[in-house]
């Protein structure tokens, strides 16, 4: 619940850029689908969030639990799996890291912001430590997520004050992103252009092959894989969610149990539900 309550000015974050607070769906091919409305007042809110409120609530809980004997007595040694076997099922993130798999997409496969030259001007990429412990059990897993709060934090702290200005999305003209609706509803330009990219076996079309993009989010590797018969719309894709590998191995997890841990386990995992369904 101390961690819950940090929640809500998330969202209020997450709604004042996007206009919804959960599904935002604020992020389109080529961009985000719109500028901020206010800058100064989301600057605003996530300057208290990262330097006010998730400080002082990550203080409380670890003040609360890191020298808990109650708690480490029901998370250290609980749920644990090896480095070897974490590599074996495929496990990113968090769950991997606190095994000793070093491995973060922002350091091993940089990209955007964590790539050098990432704005054209020769800035170097972002630089933050990747936190990693060997035990690979709750407690670990706990830990860790810990520690790439703090780093998410400073993160942010560095980009909030490097906001850059100009257009949120690949040019229309382009005929590769939906034109403006007012374009569409004041020009026989936009409404072709609109209609071109919407209508089946027209619009632009991508050469035939294969592609694999990941990023790495909160839970681990999040990837798309997506095949190109050469029409505008994919033959194929597949994603490549964390939580759906991260809990395949559940049930090794669990092993030698009581009924008691399962609760410690699944909560370490942080499962995603919707990345389940199959």
């Amino acid at each position: 619940l101390y961690a819950f309550n940090q929640r809500e000015p998330i969202y209020d974050i997450f709604e004042l850029a996007s206009g919804q607070r959960y599904h935002n769906s604020w992020f389109r091919v080529g961009g985000i689908n719109q500028d901020l409305p206010d800058e100064k007042l989301f600057v605003k809110l996530v300057r208290d969030f990262i330097d006010v409120k998730m400080p002082g609530a990550l203080k409380e809980v670890e003040t609360l639990l890191n020298k808990n004997r109650i708690f480490i007595d029901r998370t250290r040694g609980v749920g644990a799996i090896s480095k070897e076997d974490a590599v074996a099922w495929s496990l990113t993130g968090p769950m991997a890291r606190a095994c000793g798999v070093r491995r973060d997409l922002r350091k091993d496969e940089p990209y955007l912001c964590f790539a050098d030259n990432w704005d054209g001007k020769g800035s170097s990429g972002l630089d933050f430590k990747v936190p990693i412990m060997h035990t690979g059990d709750v407690l670990a897993r706990y830990l860790v997520r810990g520690e790439e709060i703090r780093q998410s934090i400073e993160l942010i702290r560095t980009l909030i004050d490097n906001l850059p200005g100009g257009p949120v999305n690949v040019s229309p003209e382009g005929k590769e992103v939906l034109p403006p609706k007012d374009q569409v509803y004041s020009s026989i330009e936009g409404l072709i252009q609109h209609f071109e990219l919407i209508m089946t076996n027209r619009g632009f079309e991508p050469p035939v092959g294969e592609v694999y993009g990941a990023i790495e989010s909160g839970n681990g590797e999040l990837g798309y894989y997506i095949v190109s018969d050469g029409s505008n719309r994919p033959w194929r894709v597949r994603t490549r969610p964390p939580s759906f590998i991260n809990y395949s191995c559940f049930g090794k997890l669990v092993e030698g149990h009581t009924v008691s841990d399962v609760v410690a386990i699944l909560g370490s995992i942080n499962v995603i539900a919707a990345e389940l369904d199959r």
